[in-house]
């Protein structure tokens, strides 16, 4: 049985097929590396081998990388050198995939002179290729006897093998050398400085309602305490509806006093007319009396008119926009202060509170999609018609530009209140002022120059 086995290990053929499935099985290329000059001598019986890989521009010389028996190259011993450059000469002389035999005589004379110190009789030198032709490395082996014809097949099959499984793990560093490459870093370099110059459409963000368009607005007419509010938000009213009732105590007093105040006058005007004719005293009090009842009558239809006042009506047709009514309700109002909105149906426009630091240039009639949070899916065209020329405080404690919007197309189902998010474009820039505007603005605001 240990017969068998021992023929079966010095069986060329089988030692050839073990090294090539052990070759490919190499972990990584270092592996590869140190597998190539030490495990060859199972099928080669050589005294000493070096491993080259190929370097320089256009990979145009070797550089040796791996020995066999130690662990690392050393530069320093003058054989490598020598080797080196018997392989370099021998690869502007052999540029086929072929074992070459080294033989003394077609050396250059500087090279021979250190033959007998620094080599074996019988050196051999194989290049390894790629499938493709393209050159990834060298193997120097040499021996004390010649070479056979069948040794030099065994190198150019285990040359093949290598060369191959050299050419996996080499295919990154070829990607990397080709990356980094200065001809590939120009080229590179031109087409992104292209690409940044490349004109695109300059665009913002920032947040959007849907509000009423040019609505009436509903106001106090009078100070006052609000009583009842018969109608509710979001409600459609027609011109003439009561919309806000007054506490009219204090009006309706008010009025009684001033009615009673011109009754009196007038009885006393009347007294002072009918005793003018026997009482000159009476005669000069005519004209002030008659003063004072103009007066009185002023104030009387001024009370009037104030009374008319505590029940505030709808001047026209519309939705009521307000918040809540509880709010309203019980609160003291001065005059002239906003209490409620009546919009016509369908007359909306877009409201967008534009952060100063998205502010971008664009002029009236910009176009903007408005993504609402109820579809955000699908967006709705508009145009800008009003930009504010100064910024100011929303809540939240944010700056922002108010720019006014409106539809391009008709909506059915929109509603004021709804809110979302508005992308304005403006005009063409380059793609780098594009994509580095809000890094520049803020190194700018941070170095101050």
């Amino acid at each position: 049985m240990a017969d068998k086995q021992d023929k079966e290990d010095n069986n060329p053929l089988s030692v050839l097929l073990q090294l090539e499935a052990d070759a490919r099985r190499s972990e990584d290329i270092l592996s590869l590396h140190y597998f190539i000059v030490n495990e060859t001598r199972r099928l080669l019986h050589y005294r000493h081998a070096v491993l080259f890989e190929t370097v320089g521009k256009k990979y145009s010389r070797f550089h040796a990388i791996r020995t066999s028996g130690v662990t690392l190259v050393d530069r320093s011993i003058p054989k490598i050198h020598w080797i080196e450059r018997v392989v370099n000469d021998l690869r502007t002389e052999n540029s086929g995939d072929q074992p070459v035999k080294v033989v003394f005589e077609q050396l250059p004379e500087e090279l021979q002179q250190d033959w007998c110190s620094l080599s074996l009789p019988y050196p051999a030198w194989v290049s390894l290729k790629l499938p493709d032709g393209s050159l990834v490395g060298s193997l120097w082996m040499e021996k004390e006897t010649a070479w056979n014809e069948n040794e030099l097949f065994l190198i150019k099959r285990l040359a093949d093998t290598y060369a191959h499984a050299w050419g996996y793990f080499d295919k990154h560093r070829r990607l990397k050398s080709w990356f980094f490459s200065r001809k590939t870093v120009w080229i590179l370099g031109v087409l992104l400085i292209a690409l940044l110059l490349l004109p695109v459409q300059h665009s913002t963000l920032g947040p959007v309602k849907v509000i009423a368009k040019e609505p009436l607005i509903v106001s106090a007419p009078i100070d006052g305490v609000i009583a009842s509010i018969p109608v509710e938000p979001n409600q459609m009213v027609t011109k003439g509806d009561t919309l806000i009732s007054y506490e009219d105590t204090n009006y309706r007093n008010e009025y009684a006093v001033a009615k009673q105040s011109l009754a009196v006058t007038q009885a006393e005007l009347k007294r002072s007319t009918q005793g003018a004719f026997q009482d000159k005293k009476s005669n000069a009090e005519v004209a002030l009396l008659e003063a004072k009842v103009d007066l009185a009558n002023i104030k009387k239809k001024y009370a009037r008119e104030m009374l008319g006042h505590v029940n505030v009506v709808a001047e026209k047709e519309g939705f009521l926009l307000f918040s809540d009514k509880s709010e309203l309700i019980g609160r003291p109002v001065t005059t002239g202060e906003r209490l409620m909105e009546i919009a016509e149906p369908g007359k909306l426009m877009l409201r967008i509170d534009l952060p100063v630091e998205n502010n971008i240039d664009f002029s009236p009639g910009a176009p903007v999609k408005v993504y609402l949070d109820v579809d955000p899916l699908k967006s709705i065209d508009a145009k800008v018609t009003y930009t504010s020329f100064r910024a100011e405080v929303v809540p939240g404690d944010m700056l922002v530009y108010r720019v006014d919007a409106e539809l391009t197309e008709e909506f059915d189902n929109l509603r004021v209140g709804w809110q979302g998010t508005a992308k304005i474009y403006g005009s063409s820039v380059n793609l780098f002022f594009y994509l580095f505007r809000r890094p520049l603005a803020a190194a700018r605001q941070y170095l101050g120059y």
